[in-house]
């Protein structure tokens, strides 16, 4: 059985990519020695079975787990997984198959159903207790109130000259740039090649990362040696009412994140209120934990110790309100 600790070597991640049979992202992240895996309840097409979880990502989602990959070889993760990047399936959330949703105006209850179940898990995966998330799904049909995405990106912008909108869901991450931007032609979804293959494996193939795209991941989110050491950054305690916000909003506000409606806006306001305490604020808001109750966590080795006093703390978790307000004043213009 293979363990690996959570202090490795070279700052190696561990990196889960969940539902993905391909194997473009997982291998991609091999190349720059992280211990990336690929998870998918279908066998693998990339060749590489040592790396390939043949079973049901969920029960992995928030890392402490045992797993075998496809060669046989028993793995533990002791910690959180480091990163996971998730290709949960769209074929019910998709702003394409939205004609189905619809027969002479009535509402197609089933269809509508399997949408709900589709997010519900997408959900998981924007949810999952790790430091660093990116969710990957086309444009959603309106109907299922999908959370704001952090950016949308195209094949074009990474080297293919095809016209696939796609967003992300980001939490922990930077956005995705562009690397080679090309010139796509009209409706040319490079003819004859894996993207456009008929036949039963049809929308297998159309649901394939593009290399591009997949390079692109593990180099600009891979490199960890590259990125500065995060230092402690107070905020000062402002009161409520300097940040504008009264009791009744408050609520509001935290029945809003706790909805897990707007996900993506609460991750972006954490990490710019402090980028090395994002995860806490978000499990104080989001489980109604106290400071007190967080700590009695870190002391029964639950999690790890926050690295801040409870006054800062609370004057950090209220800076994250004024944030998450500001944006979500924004949304509701």
């Amino acid at each position: 059985m293979l363990d690996f600790d959570k202090d490795t070597t070279k700052q190696n991640m561990r990196v889960l990519v969940a539902c993905e049979e391909s194997q473009r992202v997982c291998i991609e992240f091999r190349k720059l020695e992280h211990e990336a895996y690929s998870c998918d309840i279908e066998p693998c097409s990339g060749g590489h079975p040592e790396w390939h979880i043949q079973n049901d990502v969920l029960p992995l989602l928030n890392g402490k787990c045992k797993f075998q990959t496809a060669d046989g070889t028993v793995h533990k993760i002791n910690g959180k997984w480091d990163m996971i990047i998730a290709f949960p399936p769209c074929t019910y959330l998709s702003n394409a198959g939205a004609k189905h949703l619809w027969k002479d105006h009535v509402l197609n209850e089933e269809r509508y159903m399997k949408g709900l179940e589709a997010k519900k898990f997408f959900m998981q995966f924007l949810n999952a207790d790790c430091p660093r998330i990116a969710v990957e799904n086309p444009v959603s049909s309106r109907i299922f109130g999908m959370p704001p995405h952090t950016q949308e990106i195209q094949p074009y912008q990474f080297g293919h000259p095809v016209q696939k909108k796609t967003r992300l869901w980001l939490r922990g991450l930077p956005e995705l740039k562009p690397t080679n931007e090309v010139e796509y032609k009209c409706n040319c979804h490079e003819a004859g090649t894996w993207f456009m293959k008929g036949g039963k494996d049809r929308q297998k193939n159309r649901a394939k990362t593009f290399p591009g795209i997949a390079k692109a991941m593990a180099e600009q989110w891979g490199k960890i040696d590259e990125t500065p050491k995060q230092q402690y950054r107070s905020v000062p305690r402002h009161s409520w009412q300097h940040y504008g916000i009264s009791k009744e909003r408050y609520r509001k506000l935290t029945e809003y994140i706790q909805s897990g409606r707007y996900a993506s806006l609460a991750s972006r306001a954490a990490h710019r209120a402090n980028e090395m305490i994002a995860e806490y604020i978000l499990l104080s808001v989001t489980q109604n934990k106290s400071y007190d109750a967080l700590r009695m966590k870190w002391e029964l080795k639950e999690m790890e110790r926050i690295p801040y006093c409870r006054t800062d703390f609370y004057g950090i978790r209220r800076y994250f309100y004024h944030l998450f307000d500001k944006g979500l004043r924004r949304i509701e213009k």
